[in-house]
């Protein structure tokens, strides 16, 4: 329950702090005293919008504090336990608004996101006003109100589950056949690829291999003039004797001397024969050199031809030559990897099939719990309507299954309400039918239906009603007041009104005050005791000028109801 809420520098509120208890709480006032002012503090710390303008004039910034004390396995306490806060028994929702319109939340003084409030003041407080019933105008939330009613949270919460797990493996089946829709593109560009690579069958080093060869093709004609300068210098010419000549001169002459000493002039005479025998092998070597450049199969312009295509294909897949086997073999991976993909498919869809069945199977569970708690929600609303001065109205819920294509977290249900306010009049859809004090006391009747089922205490709330009884009378008054009694009585309930049939049914009573200082409106709530109760009851009931006779009728209404 809201144990504390604590105000500062909120339009008229300059600081204001409220201690509230348990059951059914009224804050009563003259009008444009400042009583929505509170509600839409409390709407602060639920998450709801702020601006710039809620800051009272003259000050830098405002903020609104609550403190919540509530069961220990409280939803609320375990949602903030699974975001990483410990919290016992109590706990502070702080917000506060800075001078540009933005704002700051904290839980236990530790920094939140808004969308953690909003979500957080959602398992704290409700707020219902007189055009906004909790989503009775939104038929969209009739759903949440249904399950909510029946405490149908753990089976929701598996339906939730299943539905985005099927969700997302949906997606990712339909992003992998989207894919798969380019897979004979992709399968071309691989298979191209690789054919070039495989047709180009690189061998290890022969860029450089192949450089050697171009510069040596490109020095041949130097190498070819330099051989024939040696053939010229070992040969001679017409007018000169060749090395060879000369040799042979030079043997005859050993000759005329090796029989005159053929010891002393042996290794001479091998020697030159040596030398004769030598030159020979040079001159033959020379002739092979000349033959092998003319017939060199070799060609210039293929090596340049071939180290240019090495080239273009390293700069394609922008990777060095040395990484161009690397290449290939990624591309035989990729069109492997690729050529698997309808198998991929199949395992994908299969997959799919499971937790499609599976949120189903969830969804179809739910569904019936949820076909059983219409027809109690139904009967326990109508009951109600008696009571709240509705006698010829009738509520029924429906549920309707959706189409594949509009299946939600929450299941395969549309879920809507509807009502009859007189008999024979035919059923339609609450916003077209029921009127604002109608809306109000039908989610009163609602609540009340809930109200003594124990099992939703870890789940309870504070019910903020704002002016719901605005636009009724006083019998019909007095019954919202008896209901609102009622349903203070398993919850914390805080009513704005303007009646005095219900303000005396209340257990508690704060009063709002307006008052000018120093030409500063501001705005201040007392407390009040029984006597001063009689006081304010009494001037609900005669106006401005309390009589006697109104400060009776007021004792009456007290002395009534603790009858009832």
């Amino acid at each position: 329950m809201l144990g504390y809420l604590s105000i500062k520098n909120i339009v008229l509120i300059e600081k204001l702090e409220l201690d509230f208890k348990e059951g059914f709480t009224v804050l009563t006032g003259e009008t444009g005293a400042g009583k929505s002012i509170i509600v839409d503090a409390i709407n602060l710390i639920l998450g709801k919008r702020s601006e710039k303008r809620l800051i009272r004039k003259g000050q830098d910034t405002a903020s609104v504090t609550a403190l919540f004390r509530l069961p220990k396995n409280h939803i609320a306490i375990n949602f903030a336990y699974e975001k990483g806060f410990i919290i016992k028994e109590e706990l502070i929702l702080r917000r506060q608004i800075l001078s540009t319109g933005r704002s700051q939340c904290f839980l236990n003084d530790e920094t939140i996101s808004l969308t953690f409030m909003k979500n957080i003041g959602d398992l704290l407080v409700e707020v219902h006003g007189q055009n906004d019933q909790a989503g009775l105008l939104d038929s969209s939330n009739h759903i949440n109100i249904l399950d909510d009613w029946d405490n149908l949270s753990k089976n929701t919460k598996k339906v939730s589950d299943s539905y985005y797990l099927y969700k997302d493996q949906t997606k990712k089946y339909n992003e992998y056949i989207k894919e798969s829709s380019q897979f004979e593109l992709k399968k071309n560009y691989l298979t191209e690829d690789l054919d070039e690579l495989i047709k180009l069958d690189l061998k290890d080093n022969e860029i450089d291999k192949l450089t050697h060869d171009r510069n040596y093709l490109m020095s041949v004609e130097k190498i070819r003039d330099s051989l024939n300068k040696i053939h010229y210098f070992l040969q001679g010419d017409i007018d000169t004797k060749g090395v060879y000549e000369n040799l042979s001169l030079a043997k005859k002459q050993m000759l005329t001397i090796l029989s005159l000493n053929k010891e002393k002039f042996k290794d001479l005479n091998e020697a030159i024969d040596k030398t004769i025998i030598e030159f020979k092998e040079v001159e033959a070597g020379i002739e092979n050199c000349l033959y092998s450049i003319d017939e060199n199969n070799l060609s210039l312009e293929e090596i340049e031809k071939r180290i240019s295509s090495i080239r273009h294909i390293s700069r394609k897949h922008n990777v060095e030559i040395k990484d161009l086997d690397n290449i290939k073999i990624k591309l035989q991976s990729d069109l492997s990897n690729l050529l698997n993909i309808k198998e991929d498919l199949k395992i994908l869809k299969n997959e799919n099939s499971i937790l499609k069945e599976k949120y189903i199977n969830e969804s179809e569970i739910l569904s019936n719990f949820r076909k059983t708690a219409s027809i109690k929600l139904s009967k326990a609303v109508n009951r109600e309507f008696p009571v709240l001065k509705l006698d010829n109205a009738n509520f029924k819920t429906n549920i309707t299954l959706l189409e594949e294509n509009n299946w939600k977290y929450n299941g395969l249900d549309n879920v809507f309400f509807q009502i009859e306010t007189n008999k024979g009049s035919g059923f339609d859809s609450i916003e077209k039918i029921a009127s604002g004090g109608e809306l109000s006391r039908i989610m009163l009747a609602i609540k009340v239906s809930l109200s003594s089922d124990i099992d939703n205490l870890n789940n309870i709330k504070t019910l903020i009603f704002d002016e719901v009884d605005t636009g009724v009378g006083g019998a019909v008054a007095d019954a919202i007041g008896k209901r609102l009694e009622l349903l203070g009585a398993h919850n914390q309930v805080l009513a704005v009104t303007h009646h005095p049939q219900v303000a005396a049914r209340s257990n508690n009573h704060f009063k709002v005050n307006k008052s000018i200082n120093n030409s500063f409106t501001s705005t201040s709530i007392n407390n009040l005791k029984f006597k001063e109760r009689i006081e304010e009851v009494a001037r609900m009931l005669s106006g401005a000028k309390v009589t006697d006779a109104a400060r009776n009728a007021a004792k009456s209404l007290f002395q009534n109801n603790k009858n009832l």
